[in-house]
């Protein structure tokens, strides 16, 4: 075979890399960008559902009277439309049932009828607070769908609601909310 019999196999040979180089280093931009789009995700730190008008709720009630509950820790996370906030309230259990509401009474939360022992208002939430709140809503999905279920009637009580209920995460019986207790520590310690 002659050099020029030859060009026509090389030339073919040629166009079909630069199409496969071409191909392998669109798909490599491609997945950079997709690396590139998920750190992004993962260092924007933000609870854009949380506005004016809606609202995140972290409970948990622990089992120190066992079938009757025990003492609740409640953190609201709220928002003014600009700045996001934290109310933090810690209701006293009690092996007693709770009072039976008045008649004209507007209906309270079940916590609402327990002793009220502390309470924090309105904490200016930072990066790093809004991050344990995720960590906290993430932590408690996880521990909900590894828990094994069972029946119970005592036992820590953990739960996310949002104020529209368009998110309900409830937990019993529980373990420790260990990213609770970090934002609670947080939010406390100021």
């Amino acid at each position: 075979m002659t050099d020029i019999q030859l060009l026509p196999t090389i030339m073919k040979n040629l166009v079909l890399i630069l199409y496969f180089l071409t191909i392998l280093s669109g798909c490599k931009e491609s997945s950079k960008n997709e690396l590139d789009s998920n750190r992004e995700i993962k260092e924007k730190i933000s609870l854009e559902y949380v506005d004016e008008w809606n609202q995140i709720e972290l409970t948990q009630t622990d089992d120190k009277y066992g079938e009757w509950g025990g003492d609740s820790d409640i953190i609201t996370i709220y928002s003014d439309g600009k700045t996001l906030y934290a109310n933090y309230s810690r209701f006293l259990g009690s092996l007693a049932p709770p009072p039976p509401p008045a008649e004209n009474e507007e209906s309270k939360k079940w916590f609402e009828y327990k002793e009220l022992d502390f309470k924090i208002d309105s904490i200016k939430l930072d990066k790093e607070k809004i991050k344990l709140v995720e960590n906290a809503i993430v932590g408690l999905i996880k521990q909900k769908i590894q828990n094994q279920s069972y029946i119970s009637h005592s036992g820590i009580y953990n739960s996310v609601i949002t104020r529209d209920s368009s998110l309900i995460i409830d937990d019993f019986p529980s373990g420790k909310w260990i990213t609770f207790q970090e934002l609670k520590e947080s939010i406390i310690n100021k």
